[in-house]
């Protein structure tokens, strides 16, 4: 079997090689612009997706916003850091949209017309969720599970959506933010979440340093006061960080909280005392009762899974499983082979012709998989040659 160690080894350094981009676990898809009918101007925005991604696979992503994209340092660590929580199983891999405003309208564009007359906050929310959101939808796999991430005047606008669009959002994350804007006041609008019917948990978190510490203490107060069990609302305060710090300060710890749930299920079904794979269904269930969208354990897991058992010498438990990573990861080809090594290990007779068979659907799942590259795909085939020839 030494073959199949050597074969895994070569995947090593290919998928090593992947993964050594601006990204761990992600790739910069494009950069466009959006010509927005509801905002009446352009909007550059930037495609992030998870390395094994893929437009003609069966298979969606969470999506995520981030606004402020111009604002290059506090944005490049918040994708950072999901990309280091996505690699350490923390989150969902997600599709990532990178919003930019331009000066020139970014004011507008989260003033609401009960301030000013000028201002263009509800023609923002359309384009949002009229244009931007199906788009993510129609084009790059989004699921319906959505976070919105804003700093400053986009701290105070992802705010002002909680009460206009919850029921269309999963979670909230506002860096930042103030809570006032003339004749606008978000705090006395909490009340209204006391009565509002819900289907799943909604998360709001924000996060203010010495710009506003009296804003955070209102609006602190306000939230301990809610009565809603399904929205779960928390407030950070940083008294002595400035007002371009607390993106960094916040972002980690509200999605760690936003995916708690979603890592204490996948712990359960990683756990070494659970094998019954049949009851992956049942957590599958829990992520969506709790989430209210459906969303797929991280790859790490469902193909640590399959190692577990492996290393434990069940290997109908290590095939069970990594067909489990076969559903939700298609392209991850060399999972064919990992099976292929377990079902040996059961049968020291194997014929060549089941081996074949098995070669035969890596083959079709590697001409089809995008992970890899043209001459990485060519090594691979040229490895296995050497070995089943």
């Amino acid at each position: 079997m030494n073959h199949f160690f050597q074969l895994f080894f070569l995947f090593l350094l290919i998928h090593n090689g992947v993964f050594t981009q601006e990204y761990e676990n992600y790739k910069k898809l494009l950069d466009t612009t959006i010509s927005s009918k509801s905002l009446g101007f352009e909007k550059n925005i930037a495609v992030i997706v998870p390395f094994n991604w893929q437009k003609d696979i069966d298979r969606e992503f969470p999506l995520i916003l981030i606004f402020d994209s111009q604002n290059e340092r506090s944005h490049n660590y918040m994708v950072n850091t999901i990309d280091y929580l996505t690699s350490n199983d923390q989150m969902p891999a997600s599709i990532i949209i990178s919003v930019e405003s331009e000066q020139q309208y970014r004011y507008l564009e989260t003033l609401h017309k009960t301030s000013s007359d000028k201002g263009l906050a509800l023609e923002n929310e359309k384009f949002i969720f009229e244009e931007l959101i199906p788009l993510a939808e129609n084009q790059f796999n989004a699921s319906d599970f959505r976070i919105l991430i804003g700093h400053s005047r986009y701290g105070y606008f992802t705010s002002s959506l909680l009460f206009s669009r919850l029921n269309d959002l999963n979670a909230i994350v506002s860096l930042s933010p103030f809570f006032y804007q003339k004749n606008i006041d978000l705090t006395d609008s909490v009340k209204k979440l006391e009565k509002l019917k819900l289907k799943s948990t909604k998360y709001y978190r924000f996060g203010i340093g010495n710009d506003y510490p009296d804003d955070f203490q209102k609006m602190d107060s306000v939230f301990k006061t809610l009565k809603n069990s399904l929205i779960n609302a928390k407030g950070m305060l940083f008294s002595e960080a400035s007002h371009n710090v607390t993106p960094g300060l916040i972002i980690a710890t509200a999605l760690y909280e936003i995916f708690e749930e979603y890592a204490k299920i996948q712990n359960k079904y990683l756990s070494n005392d659970f094998d019954k794979l049949k009851e992956i269904n049942e957590f599958e269930k829990e992520l969506t009762n709790h989430y209210g969208s459906k969303l797929v354990f991280s790859l790490g897991v469902l193909n640590g899974k399959g190692w577990y058992f492996y290393n434990e010498g069940k290997y109908n438990k290590a095939i069970e499983a990594w067909e489990i990573v076969l559903k939700s990861y298609p392209n991850f080809s060399e999972v064919h082979l990992y099976i292929l090594d377990a079902q040996m290990m059961l049968n020291k007779d194997f014929s060549k012709q089941e081996i074949d068979v098995i070669i035969d659907r890596f083959k079709i799942s590697l001409s089809k998989s995008n992970i890899y590259s043209d001459d990485q795909k060519k090594e691979i085939l040229e490895e296995i040659g050497k070995n089943y020839e």
